[in-house]
């Protein structure tokens, strides 16, 4: 379809490295996996993973945009390799080296979604923060298959890419009504008992708190980048044991450090705005972090950085169990 080049086209020429197009209707197996998730209290204290209005907007993109017919899915390569980590210091995942990818990736949403528009589509959309199953959705536009660390492992870049979507009214990804149809017997083939991952189970091995509780499901209460950003309380002995042992003062990459994918697509990524300028980087001195008095001296220090997500509260007691 021209329609569809050329939005992938300038998509790519905004800086996207993949593109994809989805029915705006999920399948079933996906509703069914994230119900039973919220039925295992998996989500821990996220509690807006679990809104009633939420949830309806997650499985029926018509409540988020009337006439919803295609997902547009994008994603973008953040990787970077990272330096050994020096005494006295606490390690950053990856995606968080620089400026929070949110406002740039968001910004490149509005223009593609201006250019969509003046081919006669309306449109909505997120990146990484909104009531979609973005994952499911990439899989179904055919950007890669969810690995049984749950992350999307593409052909390309492995799975250390940001995803992000369009819901526009045009129709894009089907040609027919049997379309979702032709959809789920793909997808029944290709990524049936994870079979990208065959036998393997290096990530649910090297995860040191056992988030990975099964293919696929990740329980979020024992995820370390859930203990370090997300929760706002005290973190348990244990859980305490297992982030001073990793030193990971926000976020966690083990999962994907050690996924057989990942370790043969590690390409850095085309994208400056992403470590441009740099701000936490890979690594923080801890004692830096203690030393911060306000929260106004903190927004100073790490303005416009995904580590405004865990607060100077959450950093400090992060830097103060790994010491």
């Amino acid at each position: 379809m021209r329609t569809r080049k050329l939005i992938e086209d300038y998509a790519k020429k905004l800086g996207f490295d993949l593109v994809g197009f989805s029915p705006a209707e999920i399948l079933p197996k996906y509703k069914k996996v994230y119900k039973s998730w919220l039925k295992n209290h998996y989500d821990g204290k996220m509690l807006y993973m679990r809104e009633r209005e939420n949830i309806e907007k997650r499985f029926d993109l018509q409540k988020i945009l009337p006439g919803a017919k295609t997902v547009v899915v994008l994603a973008m390569n953040y990787y970077k390799s990272q330096k050994p980590l020096e005494k006295g210091f606490g390690r950053v995942a990856r995606y968080a080296f620089g400026r929070d990818y949110h406002k740039i990736i968001g910004k490149k949403l509005k223009e593609l979604e201006k250019f969509i528009q003046t081919l006669g589509g309306e449109t909505k959309s997120y990146v990484d923060a909104g009531p979609v199953l973005e994952r499911a959705f990439a899989q179904q536009a055919g950007l890669g298959v969810v690995g049984k660390n749950t992350c999307l492992i593409t052909d390309k870049f492995g799975s250390w890419v940001f995803l992000a979507e369009i819901i526009t009214n045009l129709d894009l990804a089907c040609k027919n009504k049997n379309g979702i149809k032709k959809l789920q017997l793909q997808n029944s083939q290709t990524d049936a008992n994870f079979r990208i991952c065959g036998q393997c189970q290096r990530c649910k091995l090297a995860c040191p708190t056992g988030a990975i509780v099964s293919a696929g499901i990740i329980d979020a209460r024992k995820c370390i980048s859930y203990l370090t950003i997300e929760n706002k309380g005290k973190t348990t002995k244990k859980f305490a044991e297992k982030i001073k042992a990793t030193q990971r003062i926000f976020g966690c990459d083990i999962c994907q450090e050690v996924c057989p994918h990942n370790i043969s697509r590690q390409k850095p990524a085309a994208c400056v705005e992403l470590s441009t300028p740099k701000i936490a980087g890979d690594q923080i001195e801890l004692s830096k972090i203690l030393s911060v008095k306000t929260d106004a001296e903190f927004l100073k220090m790490f303005a416009g950085s995904p580590l405004m997500r865990a607060k100077r509260k959450g950093l400090q007691r992060n830097s103060s169990i790994i010491l």
